[in-house]
């Protein structure tokens, strides 16, 4: 109803019809993207933000980027952060140099702090399922203060359609803020293939070089390392830039070491016709083919993609991979291949908490662990396991044993 009446010019003009969203940038900055509906061509737009109540920094006027009459789009850049809560506000200023603030949240930036455990909620896919993706951000909500996300990971398809500028609104943005998350806690973003912008511009999601739109990231003073790819890029360009990563001493000194990526490396359901007939079991192959070598040489400790319509969990030759595709989309109930390989799996709609948590002396561990949670949509927990960071090392090739047990999850 709001969207619709946003498009059809029934409310006033310079008003937000897209709350500020959050987008992890790189280790030290924030992205933050907002829109207006209209009549801003006399309006100036400026964001506030600081860590000291004494040292406000001011960013603007932000230029505009004008797709119609009713959308107007902001995107502005905050940092450099080091650690503590962020605090920022967006201004309108008028004509008569009146200031009117829109919005004015709080987030919290861990790039320096290493003793306190991170929180992350995870979800992909989706795309036309916006009753569902709502339901998932209300258990996201009600977790109790103490066990709040800092940050959200979307693995990517928001929208089934990238250009629709409906969808964006109804399936992703409005769902986000109504429940009050993407204001405050900043997105960590892979882009699918519905999702996929091929200018690179990405207008409502983060954006940086269009022509190289992977990038990664630190947290905890460098003890973990994210790795974000695109998988609808196979370009020799990622190749070399995956490659002088894992050579890095910022991902070689992290303690845990996760990348995420659309397409999953070992997809196990899909459309029968789709998967043997119009060769889609190909679309981003050279992830398992090339990057996932890459992987198990670098001591990658987990994999994260969504693409497929469920959850899959399970570990091959040291490497923990996940699925996590159940946001909203219509499910995958059909297999099309056994890699035997993944300890769980649930045919249904969930998102995933995880909890990093650094070295206890309570406990007597000298490393950080990754406590991974899955939810279904009514909040109950599915599956459930500790991940311990391991010294870097190089894993040799060995044949999966495909007689494991799989957990199938009853709901």
């Amino acid at each position: 109803m709001d969207n619709t009446m946003f498009d059809r010019g029934y409310v006033s003009c310079g008003l937000l019809r897209k709350q500020p969203m959050l987008f992890v940038q790189d280790t030290h900055n924030v992205q933050v993207v907002w829109e207006m509906n209209c009549g801003m061509s006399n309006k100036e737009m400026t964001l506030i933000y600081w860590t000291d109540i004494n040292d406000k920094k001011v960013i603007g006027p932000v230029d505009p980027k004008v797709l119609d009459p009713f959308h107007t789009v902001y995107k502005t850049t905050i940092g450099p952060l080091s650690a503590g809560p962020v605090h920022y506000s967006i201004e309108l200023t008028k004509k008569n140099k009146k200031k009117k603030t829109l919005a004015k949240h709080t987030f919290d930036w861990f790039a320096d702090i290493n003793q306190q455990p991170i929180r992350i909620a995870a979800l992909a896919d989706n795309q036309f399922g916006m009753m569902t993706f709502s339901s998932l951000l209300r258990q996201i909500r009600k977790f109790p203060q103490r066990q709040k996300p800092h940050f959200l990971l979307h693995a990517g398809d928001a929208v089934q359609n990238y250009p629709s500028l409906r969808q964006w609104q109804t399936d992703f943005a409005a769902p986000l803020a109504m429940h009050g998350l993407s204001q405050k806690m900043p997105l960590i973003y892979a882009h699918g293939n519905h999702d996929y912008d091929s200018v690179g511009e990405y207008i409502y999601t983060r954006s940086q070089d269009p022509e190289t739109p992977w990038f990664s990231f630190s947290m905890a003073n460098g003890a973990i390392r994210f790795i974000i790819l695109d998988s609808n890029i196979d370009w020799e360009l990622q190749d070399q830039w995956l490659r002088q990563e894992i050579e890095s001493e910022s991902f070689k000194q992290a303690q845990f070491r996760i990348v995420v990526v659309h397409v999953p490396p070992f997809l196990e359901y899909w459309d029968p016709e789709a998967w043997f007939q119009l060769r889609q079991s190909e679309w981003g192959s050279f992830i398992k083919d090339r990057y996932v070598p890459l992987f198990e040489e670098g001591g990658v400790d987990l994999v994260i993609s969504g693409h497929q319509h469920n959850y899959e969990r399970g570990e091959r030759n040291g490497i923990h991979y996940a699925i996590i595709g159940g946001g909203g989309g219509d499910l995958d109930y059909d297999q099309v291949k056994d890699w035997g390989m993944y300890e769980a799996k649930l045919l249904d709609f969930h998102f995933v908490m995880l909890e990093f948590r650094p070295p206890s002396v309570e406990d007597s561990t000298d490393s950080w662990t990754l406590q991974w949670d899955t939810f279904n949509v009514n909040g109950k927990k599915v599956d459930s396991v500790l991940m311990v960071a391991h010294p870097k090392q190089i894993h040799q090739k060995s044949d999966q044993n495909s007689d494991e047990e799989v957990k199938e999850i009853k709901i």
